[in-house]
């Protein structure tokens, strides 16, 4: 499947895609002239830390299954 490199890349990319796409959409959102409660900027970074976690897990349980499949 993919290779130890590959992998390294593609975690790189989707972390780095992520934190563009936070700090683009908290921009955004906070610049819009929307009456209405706003969102607390702290429970945004949380959950982007979340969804981050979640990424790194994915992308080490799924290094971790091609190196199994290695050894084999």
């Amino acid at each position: 499947m993919f290779r130890k490199t590959n992998l390294k890349y593609l975690s790189l990319g989707i972390l780095v895609f992520q934190a563009t796409s936070l700090v683009l959409t908290m921009c955004y959102s906070r610049t819009l002239k929307e009456e209405g409660p706003r969102y607390l900027s702290s429970t945004a970074v949380a959950v982007a830390e979340l969804l981050k976690t979640m990424a790194c897990i994915l992308l080490v349980y799924k290094d971790s299954k091609c190196t199994l499949r290695a050894l084999n």
